[in-house]
């Protein structure tokens, strides 16, 4: 198809922070990934893991090319609230506006 996507982007490795893959590989990469599942929507709270959805989304969208889901399936272990507030978050901010 001529699609050229990192999947998945998982955040806690050397040289794979958002920011930095988004400034140096935004203009010919397409993401996937990138919500940890080792960080705040495991460990965090309800508004904890929205932040972070949304910060992630700040710095990935910008330009196209990303697909928002969690760097790895999410275990048992992870809060349904918080996944359910992660997704409708996605749903509200994920946009283009």
């Amino acid at each position: 198809m001529g699609i050229n996507v990192i999947d998945t982007l998982q955040p806690e490795a050397a040289n794979m922070m958002p920011a930095y893959l988004k400034e140096r590989y935004g203009r010919s990469l397409s993401f996937h990934g990138c919500m940890s599942t080792a960080g705040v929507i495991v460990n965090g709270n309800r508004e904890e893991a929205v932040q972070e959805a949304r910060k992630l989304l700040d710095i990935m969208m910008p330009g196209g090319g990303y697909a928002f889901s969690p760097t790895h399936m999410l275990q048992d272990n992870t809060p349904t609230e918080n996944v359910i507030a992660v997704y409708e978050a996605v749903r509200e901010h994920g946009r283009y506006r």
